[in-house]
């Protein structure tokens, strides 16, 4: 499974940066997990908390172009680094 990693907060086109991500992995063949998908009312904690749990269930991790921008994203680029979950290296996908 791939983890699609990115900015949310404060970023208002996420959901379609998300939902594009998740559509063209799947054509490739790719069963993926989109954290942009969850709809509950958490604190962030929450959020990455569950995130977490969810990235350590994956063997891979797509990181999308605006991923450098995120607090949340480069501590999950750094989990699967650590965890030895590769990268998943494409093009942005549009």
């Amino acid at each position: 499974m791939v983890y699609i990693s990115g900015k949310i907060t404060g970023n208002e086109n996420y959901e379609k940066q998300f939902n594009e991500a998740e559509r063209e992995l799947k054509k490739m063949g790719y069963e993926v997990f989109n954290p942009a998908r969850i709809k509950e009312n958490w604190s962030y904690e929450d959020y990455m908390k569950f995130d977490i749990k969810h990235l350590l269930e994956c063997e891979q991790i797509y990181l999308l172009p605006n991923w450098e921008d995120s607090k949340g994203a480069r501590l999950e680029k750094q989990i699967a680094e650590t965890v030895g979950i590769s990268t998943l290296e494409l093009k942005w996908i549009k």
